[in-house]
């Protein structure tokens, strides 16, 4: 169980990697765009890989015909591995006559935004969760009341630590729910001053300040 500080610092941490990686994504995706609709195909050939390496495929030296024929040297983008010799189908832009750039194939393109879809989809119904969370906290010090509660029992259920308490509301009734410590572990008979509120649907939401 994360307390306050721990929530806001993830749900923080989350949204901005989140946004950093769907704004690193369109930039590319621009990139691929503006040679898609803003450039044309030419046939090249490839020169010389990185460092004279085989099958190399950054650091790609060409040539290709320009529209005037002229014999063009170029760099070039690639997706796919290549060597000397090779004959490419590569985009190449009016503004950018000396860099060439390989447009991976649809299907790669769709699976690649399908698969950013996805970790985006998780990742901000992970925020969601957080901020849920964090709403929590928002009510207790709305509607919260002081308790004081008792440790009657510790479990460890699949490897998470949580005591059952118990407490007196403040119309005097016995309430009874689970506390899931963030630091010391709890025995049996120990006081815990909670804060709390109890939902229409008789849930009790509760937190406990020392873990604050």
């Amino acid at each position: 169980m994360f307390n306050r500080r721990t929530l806001i610092k993830l749900a923080a941490a989350l949204m901005a990697a989140l946004i950093i990686l769907a704004a690193g994504v369109v930039i590319f995706q621009y990139k691929q765009a503006d040679y898609i609709f803003h450039g044309k195909m030419v046939a090249a050939t490839v020169l010389e890989t990185k460092d004279g390496e085989e099958d190399g495929s950054k650091d790609v030296k060409v040539i290709y015909l320009n529209d005037s024929g002229e014999e063009i040297y170029a760099k070039a983008v690639l997706k796919e591995k290549a060597k000397a010799g090779d004959k490419l189908n590569l985009f190449v832009t009016k503004k950018h006559t000396d860099v060439l750039y390989q447009i991976p194939s649809r299907s790669m393109i769709v699976m690649f935004d399908a698969v950013l879809l996805f970790v985006e989809f998780l990742g901000w119904s992970m925020v969601m969760r957080l901020l849920r969370k964090l709403r929590k906290y928002k009510k207790l010090e709305k509607k919260g009341i002081k308790a004081q509660a008792t440790i009657t029992a510790v479990k460890n259920t699949s490897g998470v630590l949580g005591a059952d308490i118990e407490f007196t509301d403040s119309e005097g009734g016995r309430r009874t729910t689970v506390y899931y410590p963030t630091s010391d572990i709890p025995a049996v008979g120990d006081k815990l001053d909670i804060i709390y509120y109890i939902k229409k649907t008789g849930k009790i939401v509760f937190l406990v300040p020392k873990d604050e």
